[in-house]
């Protein structure tokens, strides 16, 4: 049954691009029928297929929706004050421009959700990198490298906590190994997508206001998103079970600063208070707040219907199924780390969230890493970075990162996939055969 209903979410992937690309249905809705339709076809009950939609809907707006909507806010006055045109102006003449986005995104890709770290550095991108689909496709894949092979990262948290390998060693192959697969990625999003820049309408200086408004809304600009980022990491590093923030009540007050709606709140007020920008009648439908709202609607709907469609696959329990009929098949020797890579990589793609992958990987793992001759360190530190390359693809349609992605770049779901998830994939494959070459030289 498992591998039915797997079938069955092959073909809710491939309906969502026929209707939203040859159908020309709206996106929202191209969705929320594949989701419903799977659920359905997995052999779900209509009151079972309408909760888990419901929860997982609810979850993902929670978890992503507030973000969105203040990265859309910070947009919206970088574009008023002038910032987003003036960072586009000084970076034109560069030859490199995927350069600065792929080191922010490589640092940013420890922070607690590549996705969440996506939105609020996506205000920032658009000034840096034009507004290209090149420069999304940049971002997106640097977050992706990093997240699944840097420690503090939940993902490589997850994995080599429970495999019980040193993370100084995990982290001292996963750095290089994450350098390289952003490199990979730059270079691929170098050869398939457009770097043309997309003007920025700037909304005229207002009374008060003087000809350094876009200086002074640029500085503000990167203040905001990297100090916003920092809330992010600073929520990753809470989870350290050593507890590097400390205990108690200061440890909770230090993780809550990067809960959604204080990121929504804090970023929105920051950027306003050091830009210096007071629109008059921002707050309304037709200012600032009320553009950026109409602006990331869809967006967020998408983002809501991705969690949706994740959780009813979850709710199969088809990822672990399928991944557990891997383990008789494990290799030996060297080849072993394929298998660690195939667990995190089938459950990835099935149910859509790097965490769960690596965590569920992880723990069927747990037992066979020493009958695979993993049991070293230098084993358990590959095993751990095997898992997160496997959890870093394949991002496709219940991923709210895959929307993130490909509404930033103006592409339809179908060139996401080619573009964006399969090359997620291919830097996840790459990782590990990397990782398969390094085990053979060290054992």
């Amino acid at each position: 049954m498992s591998l039915q209903q797997a079938a069955f979410f092959a073909l809710a992937v491939l309906a969502l691009v026929l209707l939203a690309q040859r159908g020309r249905v709206q996106p929202f809705l191209a969705l929320t029928l594949s989701a419903i339709g799977f659920g359905y076809a997995a052999g779900m009950s209509t009151s079972h297929v309408a909760k888990a939609f419901s929860l997982g809907f609810g979850q993902s707006l929670n978890a992503l929706g507030l973000i969105v909507v203040g990265a859309a806010f910070m947009a919206e006055i970088a574009n008023a004050t002038g910032a987003t045109a003036r960072l586009q102006a000084r970076a034109a003449g560069r030859t490199h421009r995927a350069l600065p986005l792929a080191v922010l995104g490589l640092v940013a890709s420890v922070a607690s959700a590549p996705a969440a770290a996506f939105a609020l550095l996506n205000p920032l991108r658009r000034g840096l990198g034009g507004d290209s689909p090149r420069s999304a496709l940049v971002l997106g894949l640097s977050l992706s490298a990093g997240h699944g092979l840097l420690v503090p990262a939940p993902v490589m948290l997850a994995s080599f906590t429970i495999l019980g390998a040193d993370w100084r060693l995990t982290l001292a192959i996963g750095l290089p190994l994450a350098i390289l697969l952003t490199l990979l990625g730059v270079a691929l999003a170098r050869a398939t997508t457009s770097d043309v820049p997309v003007p920025v309408d700037t909304a005229p200086l207002i009374d008060g206001e003087t000809m350094h408004a876009p200086r002074r809304g640029a500085l503000a600009l990167w203040v905001v998103s990297l100090g916003l980022v920092a809330l992010l990491v600073t929520q990753s590093l809470g989870d350290i079970a050593s507890e590097p923030l400390g205990g108690g009540s200061n440890r909770e007050f230090l993780i809550a600063l990067g809960r959604p709606v204080v990121l929504l709140l804090a970023g929105t007020g920051a950027l306003l208070l050091l830009s210096w920008h007071w629109e008059r009648g921002g707050l309304t439908e037709s200012g600032w707040a009320g553009r950026a709202i109409t602006r990331v609607a869809g967006l967020v709907l998408l983002i809501g219907a991705a969690g949706g469609l994740a959780k009813i696959a979850q709710e199969t329990g088809m990822a672990e199924m399928n991944a557990e009929r891997l383990i008789p098949y494990a290799p030996a020797g060297a080849l072993a780390l394929l298998l660690p890579f195939a667990l995190a990589a089938v459950v990835k793609t099935l149910q859509g969230s790097s965490l769960v992958a690596a965590i569920t990987a992880a723990g069927m793992m747990m037992e066979l890493v020493a009958p695979l001759g993993l049991g070293d360190p230098m084993g358990r530190a590959l095993a751990a970075l095997a898992i997160g390359a496997g959890a870093m693809g394949a991002s496709h349609i219940n991923d709210g990162f895959f929307w993130l992605v490909g509404q930033a770049a103006r592409l339809p779901a179908g060139s996401v996939i080619a573009r964006f998830s399969l090359v997620t994939l291919a830097q996840g494959l790459v990782a590990a055969i990397l990782l398969v070459a390094l085990r053979a030289i060290t054992a």
